[in-house]
């Protein structure tokens, strides 16, 4: 049969086998905005489980806590950590209550487990109660903040392996493409000779860049402002509170997690996620950019630059037959497009914190979340089913190279500058190729233009082949 709860509202039927209680009722309805609920952000939930077990277990030493409720919490929140319960936590993530709904459901459904345990129904707050007892020495304002903290540094680690295997797939493929000659383009115009090796390896280094700093940021992210409680003044925790909270908070993270020097700095600013979510928009920027070179440079080489060949995950068109489109890139373009909207939407909650906090760390931690998601997916999919298997065309890369002007710039040196541009000139207007007026001109031999052009310093240790020279 269902229960009965009441608070100052009033009273409330909740289901029988309801962990949550009236608070989190009461939130879950007042805040129907997504379908996204916490529960479904399972480091979040462990996070928060962390947190009150850490919480009692300080407490306990102190004496705030009997040994049968510290027990009891902390087996409700080993459950929690452990997966178990994660349905219970119904607020959505977008609540409006500045994290106060999100702390509310972790502090019920960790009372009533925890009663159960002790042989309790659950709502019969007489023998543990959620403020009281499971909340007890904290405040929402540092409880949630910190739980965001700890649940980016939970998340982190695989977006970092993920962007260290597309950054390994990028560099295989500059070894793979090492001596496929091509002309480097700017403003869309030939520029100078290079390989396409020294383009893939301009790609997997900044990934890995990329990558570091996103390690590098987080890291700052291990200063926490559990203890502060409201606001900063660490009012209604028990002296040797934090001292003893993040003994038992070290045990149970791996990471070496520390109380903020300045617990009103800490409460006030939200200056380290905005950092994070910086390099998270940075790091989508890379992974764009990157995309779109991949697309225009393996536009078909029939009408369009066709040096590289995508692999073919699936038909291109419901009308055109044959067509095969680069839909793993234009993911990964999409997926920059949602982590820079993240990125703005952290900004705003940041700059947007009132007085003493940050009333808006909810959809920060739902932004930063998702970026972090849509980029360890997207680029782990990218590397798995693009990158990999990228294929070099040789030979209208080379043909790309050796019909552009931009060749002349390896004989300014030899020619002098007034004399290639006449060359480019005639060879536009003639509809010839640069390197054949060179040859009719007499200028050099053919010979000669193959020697420059296998030995042009942008071309690195990279020699022209037999095949290549055929070519000129």
């Amino acid at each position: 049969m269902p229960r009965i709860e009441t608070d100052s509202i009033g009273s409330r039927e909740l289901p029988d086998d309801a962990l949550f209680g009236i608070n989190t009722l009461r939130g879950a309805e007042n805040f129907m905005i997504s379908s996204a609920k916490i529960g479904d952000y399972q480091a979040l939930i462990r996070a928060l489980a962390i947190i009150k077990k850490s919480a009692a277990q300080a407490n306990g030493v102190l004496g705030g806590l009997t040994v049968k409720q510290t027990d009891a919490i902390s087996a409700a929140c080993d459950e929690i950590m452990g997966g178990k319960h994660h349905d219970q936590f119904i607020i959505n993530m977008l609540e409006g209550s500045g994290g106060t709904s999100i702390n509310m459901n972790a502090n019920e459904v960790i009372a009533n487990r925890a009663l159960q345990t002790m042989g309790y129904e659950a709502g019969t707050y007489e023998h543990l109660k959620p403020n009281d007892h499971v909340n007890m020495g904290q405040s929402t304002n540092d409880v949630v903040p910190t739980a965001v903290k700890l649940a980016v540094l939970e998340k982190v680690p695989a977006l970092t392996k993920a962007l260290t295997r597309l950054g390994e797939a990028f560099q295989l493929k500059a070894d793979e493409f090492a001596k496929v000659l091509k002309i480097g383009r700017t403003c869309m115009q030939g520029a100078q000779p290079m390989t396409m090796g020294q383009e893939f390896s301009g790609y997997s280094a900044a990934i890995l860049r990329a990558r570091d700093k996103v390690m590098d940021t987080a890291e700052a992210l291990q200063v926490l402002p559990l203890g502060a409680t409201a606001i900063g003044t660490e009012l209604g925790a028990r002296a040797g509170y934090q001292e003893a909270v993040y003994r038992y908070l070290a045990q149970e993270v791996p990471h070496p997690v520390q109380q903020s020097d300045n617990l009103f700095d800490a409460m006030q600013n939200s200056d380290g996620f905005s950092r994070l979510s910086a390099e998270l928009r940075v790091t989508a920027e890379i992974l764009g950019k990157i995309c779109l070179d991949l697309i225009m440079m393996s536009s078909d080489k029939q009408s369009g630059i066709g040096e590289i060949k995508l692999p073919a995950v699936q038909p291109g068109s419901s009308i055109m037959p044959g067509k095969v489109n680069p839909v793993m890139p234009m993911m990964v373009q999409q997926l920059a497009f949602a982590v820079i909207g993240n990125d703005t939407a952290i900004s705003l909650a940041a700059l947007n914190g009132q007085l003493e906090i940050n009333h808006f760390e909810p959809i920060i931690a739902s932004r930063l979340f998702d970026s972090i998601d849509l980029l360890t997916h997207g680029a782990d999919l990218f590397a798995k089913k693009c990158v990999n298997g990228i294929e070099a065309l040789e030979d209208k890369a080379l043909q790309n190279l050796l019909n552009s002007s931009a060749l002349a710039t390896v004989f300014v040196p030899i020619l002098g500058y007034a004399e290639v541009s006449k060359i480019v000139k005639e060879a536009d207007v003639n509809g010839k190729r640069f390197v054949d007026v060179i040859v009719e001109m007499g200028l050099m031999s053919r010979e000669q233009i193959i020697s420059k052009l296998s030995n042009a310093a942008l071309w690195g240790s990279a020699k022209c082949s037999k095949e290549a020279i055929s070519l000129i």
